[in-house]
């Protein structure tokens, strides 16, 4: 087997984005699983996500992604090890690419407006209908092997970290050890993930409303939680972050 294949089949097994700090917490990575992968790789990859946003997942076959990219079947075999390893780098390229290019915009925010933009880029998120189709498409595989319910749990993990980093948290992977602050961080991928059903439903829906009132919502629990759980978010203003 290939060293490309070899690295595949490992990702495959143990998760992507799942690297431990020395005090074993799950820490964020925001590697960018597409751009690391060589042109080839990535043109299969863009080719199975294409596949699958338009005609489901039963469509997606080794033939269909080799036409649909111009390359040989047989660097499927190569950069991913089989059908089972492409899928596995797909989840990976979906859930990561949004939550790649929204951490950027959210670097060196006002710390009192850090809300407002949290809530801003969970609409954009809910605003990538193709990448959320591709992962409903997937979902029903995900939940009947194994393997992929793992790796999408390690994921969701590393994503509710990435909400909480958002917020200011000094130690957002450390933090999820709080109960109170899991159970938000689990509430804002929830309403992510809810509210891009009713969007992938009806294209036409106005999600302005709900989110809305959601951040309404959201400043109102975080002046619930601990004093200095962030730091300047909302009307918590002036407190510090955890350390």
């Amino acid at each position: 087997m290939s060293s490309a294949s070899e690295a595949a089949s490992q990702r495959a097994a143990t998760g992507a984005a799942t690297p431990r700090s020395s005090r074993g917490h799950l820490r964020p990575t925001f590697e960018d699983p597409l751009s690391a992968l060589p042109e080839t790789a990535q043109k299969l990859l863009v080719a199975a996500k294409s596949i699958i946003a338009n005609d489901g997942f039963d469509a997606l076959t080794l033939n269909s992604v080799s036409a649909a990219s111009g390359e040989n079947k047989a660097m499927i075999s190569y950069y991913f090890d089989n059908k089972a390893g492409l899928v596995a780098a797909v989840l990976d390229s979906v859930i990561h690419d949004e939550y790649i290019a929204s951490h950027d915009r959210m670097k060196d925010v006002d710390p009192k407006q850090r809300t407002q933009r949290l809530v801003e880029e969970m609409r954009r998120m809910d605003t990538a209908i193709e990448e959320f189709r591709v992962f409903f498409e997937l979902l029903p595989h995900v939940l009947r092997d194994e393997t992929l319910r793992r790796r999408i749990a390690s994921l969701y993990a590393w994503y509710w970290s990435v909400k909480l980093e958002w917020l200011g948290m000094a130690d957002p992977a450390g933090a999820l050890g709080d109960p109170e602050l899991l159970g938000l961080a689990q509430v804002l991928s929830a309403v992510i993930d809810g509210l891009a059903i009713q969007a992938a439903i009806d294209p036409e829906i106005d999600l302005a409303n709900p989110y809305r009132i959601f951040h309404k919502m959201l400043e109102c629990s975080l002046t619930a939680l601990p004093d200095g759980s962030f730091a300047g978010v909302g009307p918590a203003s002036g407190a510090h972050s955890r350390q």
